[in-house]
């Protein structure tokens, strides 16, 4: 078989990536005639490589692009890296109906640091949660493969303990604003259960009750009355109460800011 039948093989069966390791092991060739024949397609921009060995088929209707997006492939990438992984925070929150605001990076989980990614217009940002097994999942199915994504709840709680890789928290205020209406009140309360730091379960009451998701705060309330000990701590992490700042005793946060959703 040759190489250029060997892609339009797999294109016809719907797939859309593929490795050196699994072009040498099925075409038994020469390495160096196959990266020959991988660089011939990378210049025409047919192929595009997002990381060593590993290879994007891109489509004309995408070469504008300059690749795939990103959920058409990072399944594949994922699996060929042997990388445990989903994809997280607002990028979750758009999948589960939060579309308000642009999202202009793909954002995903991992155990492990891993540099970013871009290829052609698309870029790949990867955050490091060593916990990553403690957050629940879902799998959703794109054009060309079944995605593994956090659930509602599991995003909420993500844009929480991630603040700064998510707009900072009016962003998040504007963002949970759309995501409450895939959040179901029994599921956050199980994922609060589970979860041992507070900070964000305190830190997410508090912004849900802002937004008036009244449907949702109960549940949380009830579980962090029952904590036998509850700090106060600033809404916005890294600033100390002087004295000065307003209290909400409720949540035990100390109101460092004013807190404006978009929506």
């Amino acid at each position: 078989m040759l190489f250029s039948e060997y892609v339009d093989n797999l294109t016809s069966h719907g797939k859309c990536s593929f490795s050196l390791v699994e072009i040498k092991k099925t075409l038994n060739k020469k390495e160096a005639a196959l990266r020959s024949s991988i660089a011939h397609l990378l210049a025409k921009g047919d192929l595009v490589s997002p990381a060593k060995g590993f290879y994007i088929i891109v489509p004309l209707e995408y070469q504008v692009l300059g690749c795939l997006p990103a959920e058409h492939f990072v399944p594949y990438l994922m699996e060929y890296w042997g990388c445990q992984y989903y994809a997280a925070l607002l990028t979750a929150a758009r999948y589960h109906g939060a579309t308000h605001q642009s999202v202009q990076v793909f954002q995903v989980i991992v155990p492990t640091p891993r540099y970013p990614i871009t290829c052609g217009k698309v870029k790949i940002d990867f955050i490091v949660n060593k916990n990553l097994d403690k957050t629940p999942i879902q799998k959703i199915i794109t054009a060309k493969s079944m995605l593994t994504i956090s659930t509602p709840e599991g995003a909420a709680m993500d844009l929480m303990n991630y603040p700064n890789q998510s707009g900072g928290l009016n962003h998040i205020a504007t963002v949970l604003s759309e995501l409450q209406e895939s959040m179901k009140p029994e599921k956050l309360l199980s994922l609060a259960e589970s979860q041992k730091i507070l900070s964000w379960k305190q830190r997410l009451g508090y912004l849900l009750e802002v937004i008036g998701a009244t449907q949702l705060v109960e549940g949380l309330k009830a579980h962090l009355k029952q904590q036998k000990r509850l700090d106060y701590i600033p809404l916005i992490p890294g600033i100390k109460d002087s004295g000065k700042i307003k209290k909400n005793t409720t949540w035990k946060i100390f109101e460092n800011a004013t807190i404006e959703s978009d929506i």
